[in-house]
């Protein structure tokens, strides 16, 4: 009798830790989708990108999608670790993910507002799955995607400081037209 109840007990155990495990192997593929979105979209507008900052616009988003490819296939190749099967059709990509697509009528400063929201997005979902993972007591997980919210961490940064010097520059051009003029109507008078 005993034999037959701890092997129910077990049963049971191993029936529970399943159904725990699938919140963390959810939002694992969720990950997968969204981070395989955010990678496609700097690589679009990496072709995309026009305007006198081209150069810098385009090398900055040439090293994230590159970082972020290699990214997709460490997580893809843990989720195969816990058995785990990556989504593989790009119409489920879509469906689950929680980044948006890249906007085709976006100028480089919507471009660099647009990763910059997408890539604090990605960092809180991380936390989420980071939390998630530590209770489960998934530490190679958890481990995993400590380094992608820190990669990620970094494009905020990154794209902040675009941001912010594009909004400096903006202001210094208005400052600038404001002094011309009124040079100009000082110069009149």
């Amino acid at each position: 009798m005993s034999h037959w109840f701890d092997s129910s007990i077990a049963h049971l155990h191993k029936y529970s830790k399943k159904s725990i495990m699938e919140k963390l192997f959810k939002l694992l593929s969720d990950a997968q989708a969204s981070l395989f979105v955010l990678f496609h979209k700097t690589w679009v507008y990496h072709w995309n990108v026009v305007g006198k900052d081209f150069q810098q616009h385009h090398t900055l988003f040439g090293e994230q999608y590159n970082t972020i490819f290699e990214e997709i296939d460490r997580l893809s190749e843990h989720m195969r670790y816990l058995n785990v099967k990556p989504l593989s059709s790009l119409n489920r990509v879509l469906e689950v993910s929680k980044i948006k697509e890249a906007s085709s009528s976006a100028n480089a400063e919507g471009m660099i507002s647009d990763l910059l929201q997408s890539n604090i997005d990605f960092c809180d979902m991380m936390g989420k799955i980071s939390e998630e993972a530590e209770e489960q007591k998934s530490y190679a997980t958890a481990n995993l995607v400590q380094d992608l919210m820190e990669s990620h961490g970094k494009f905020v940064w990154m794209l902040r400081s675009f941001s912010d010097t594009s909004s400096k520059r903006v202001q210094e051009e208005v400052e600038e037209e404001v002094i011309e003029e009124v040079e100009e109507e000082t110069t009149e008078e």
